[in-house]
């Protein structure tokens, strides 16, 4: 019985996977003024209705899927999945609803369609050109942003003319322990010139806000959402640095107040053999006073990995939460716990900057090749 009606289930569902085609047979016509914006307003709920249509197809299909491998393996294989009648009922349900749904959305597209041959004729004016009509529905404000870039490697090779922020998928994924993804980046045109590469973001008004209070591990595979706060992962940092060089820019912004930035020309990020270690060289420059340099050549640490350099900086990291290059405990700490955990120190340090405030403040870390080699993937070790 529960085979008859699997066979059912998939010949009444293939009459809806074709239907969703007359949703593209919309003619171009002549239409009057009076009720081209109509008009417009049905193309678009029609092209929304179609999209809405493809994602209960491709929910179809996977439920589907599933329903033919388990039948396949009951006819091979009888009595592998024992317990196989539950999920085939279930999987029977599902395909009723989506059946179900998919009806009332042909109904609801057959509607639009006959709105919008009743729009064209109490059309007034009949000789409208398609030149307007395509005028009024193309977005030429918005740029049409592809977040999917395979065939680039990296936020710097972005194209500079589009200039739009955000999180870009680069080549094919590569995921650490994890899961997360060393080409998925959170891209900033912060600046002048190419894309720069975010690896720490922090400060934005989120509810609960993200604990920087990590483990060694935790900073070393990354944490956070890249769309909100985040650390990018030392491990992935060193990664990318190790290929070409990369200078480093830090932005700093007090709530109601202008942005302040500091730039270092060269930036390195050693092996997690050598603690991740940090290196800065070259002129400085911004509006920011020069806190790294005290924390040059200093390992990173963490609460259960203390690496500082002088004995009486062994609890800097628990002193003042989060992960950093500490050295007599810090002239910055971008990573101070903050929020339910708050500590004595303010959760975002930077030496003489707004130090006596209680305002918001907000930090992001990103880095940028100085002379990068295109479509360069090598890793480092």
């Amino acid at each position: 019985m529960m085979k008859f009606s699997l066979l059912f289930l998939l010949a009444w569902s293939s009459v809806f996977l074709g239907s969703t085609g007359s949703l593209h047979r919309i003619g171009k016509s002549d239409v009057g003024l009076k009720s081209l914006e109509e008009l417009v307003l049905i193309r678009k709920s029609l092209a929304a209705q179609a999209l809405k249509l493809r994602g209960l197809e491709i929910n179809l299909h996977r439920v589907l899927s599933k329903v033919v491998f388990l039948s396949d393996a009951d006819v091979h294989a009888p009595g592998r999945y024992s317990s196989k009648e539950v999920p085939l009922a279930e999987l029977s349900d599902r395909l009723n609803l989506l059946l179900e749904r998919l009806n009332q959305e042909e109904r609801i597209s057959t509607k639009l369609l006959e709105l919008k041959e009743w729009s064209i004729k109490v059309c007034q004016e009949p000789s409208l050109n398609q030149t307007s009509l395509k005028e009024l529905t193309d977005d030429k404000d918005e740029p049409k942003v592809d977040f999917y870039q395979p065939a680039k490697s990296d936020c710097h090779e972005l194209d500079e003319g589009v200039r739009v922020d955000g999180v870009y998928r680069f080549l094919v994924p590569e995921r650490n322990e994890v899961q997360r993804d060393l080409h998925e980046r959170y891209c900033a045109f912060a600046t002048d010139g190419p894309a720069w590469t975010v690896i720490q973001s922090r400060g934005g008004s989120f509810d609960p806000p993200e604990n920087f209070n990590r483990s060694w591990d935790e900073y070393r595979a990354g944490f956070g959402n890249l769309s909100r706060d985040f650390w990018f992962g030392n491990e992935f940092a060193h990664k990318i640095l190790y290929r070409d060089d990369h200078e480093l820019r830090v932005e700093l912004q007090e709530a109601g107040e202008p942005l302040d930035w500091a730039e270092y020309p060269l930036f390195w990020l050693d092996s997690e053999s050598y603690n991740y270690q940090l290196s800065v060289a070259g002129e400085f420059r911004g509006s920011l006073p020069d806190a790294l340099e005290q924390h040059n050549r200093m390992d990173f640490s963490t609460y259960d990995r203390r690496r500082s350099h002088a004995k009486s900086a062994d609890s800097c990291a628990e002193d003042y939460g989060g992960g950093w290059w500490f050295d007599r405990c810090t002239q910055c700490n971008l990573n101070g716990e903050h929020g339910v955990h708050q500590r004595a120190s303010p959760a975002i340090i930077w030496m003489n900057w707004r130090s006596g405030t209680d305002k918001p403040k907000s930090s992001r870390m990103m880095i940028r090749p100085v002379n990068p080699t295109p479509g360069d993937n090598s890793d480092g070790d």
